[in-house]
């Protein structure tokens, strides 16, 4: 018997090196396909949905936090199916050395024959700046998932929380709270109800 989870794993998560499933998808209509595992007790009816994100006002940039002497900044609040928050370092000398550093140590990477991990990517050093959310209605968000880094994206974060606010709420909170410096809050308000 195929579960669920082994099905979403299958066409969402699969790693190259795993087998392909013995799976059959048809499409049923726009958003909807027919995923058949080819389990004699069920199938799976698969629905994508389209949603937008959408951008949240934010002044800034706003300095949210600094690690080995990089500054770093939120740059974007959007609502999606999720809330997700970014932050990216501050132009400047401290983050154009840092990624010179970065870049020959990843040169130096790819020319070795033994293939150890590369270098973390400068955005890492970012990840234990990772907000607390909250907003007026008392909702508990969690930290669903999140990106550091990235050919193009060196620098930056992106963190996606859950659940979206509720329909009540006007006003998300995100505190940043970084180690040995003053705790960051900032307010950001929410789009009425559709």
């Amino acid at each position: 018997m195929t579960g669920i989870e082994d099905v979403v794993h299958a066409l969402l998560f699969r790693r190259p090196s795993e087998p392909p499933p013995a799976v059959s998808v048809e499409r049923l209509a726009d958003g909807a396909f027919h995923v058949d595992h080819h389990d004699p007790d069920h199938v799976y009816l698969l629905t994508v949905r389209q949603v937008p994100r959408v951008p949240l006002p934010v002044e800034g940039p706003t300095e949210v936090g600094e690690v080995d002497g990089v500054r770093a900044h939120l740059v974007r609040v959007a609502l999606a199916n999720h809330v997700e928050v970014t932050i990216d370092a501050e132009q400047g000398p401290a983050r154009e050395t840092a990624s010179r550093d970065f870049l020959i140590r990843y040169e130096e990477w790819g020319r070795r024959a033994d293939r150890d991990p590369p270098p973390p990517w400068p955005a890492e050093r970012f990840t234990r700046l990772v907000p607390g959310l909250s907003d007026d209605t008392g909702t508990a968000y969690r930290l669903a998932s999140g990106q550091a880094g990235g050919t193009g994206t060196e620098w930056e974060v992106r963190w996606s929380f859950l659940p979206t606010p509720p329909p009540a709420a006007r006003r998300l909170t995100l505190r940043f709270s970084p180690g040995g410096g003053e705790a960051v809050t900032i307010d950001v308000p929410l789009p009425p109800p559709r």
